[in-house]
């Protein structure tokens, strides 16, 4: 199982997800999926994401996803007090 925290307007963008409310989504485990395969399975775009985190460490989009991570997702206008920056400034933003 994968627990997935979304924030500000990623909770409009997510079915299932409520603006209102705190949004925590538990997907099942894929074997072989990676950060950008799982954002792809919530219906978004890589251009969507800003800063985010697995298990609190700054992701990066090749990384592999293990059973029982943490994932953490903020969007791209939204910005961290200190955070990574690591895909909010990468080549392939709109």
């Amino acid at each position: 199982m994968i627990e997935i925290h979304l924030y500000g307007i990623l909770r409009e963008m997510v079915p299932g997800s409520r603006v209102d409310e705190d949004t925590i989504l538990c997907l099942d485990f894929r074997e072989g999926e990676d950060f950008r395969q799982l954002i792809g399975r919530l219906g978004l775009k890589m251009s969507d994401i800003g800063d985010c985190f697995i298990n609190g460490t700054v992701v990066r989009q090749s990384e592999y996803m293990r059973d029982g991570d943490r994932v953490g997702l903020f969007p791209y206008n939204m910005r961290l007090i200190d955070g990574g920056m690591e895909l909010k400034y990468s080549p392939h933003r709109r």
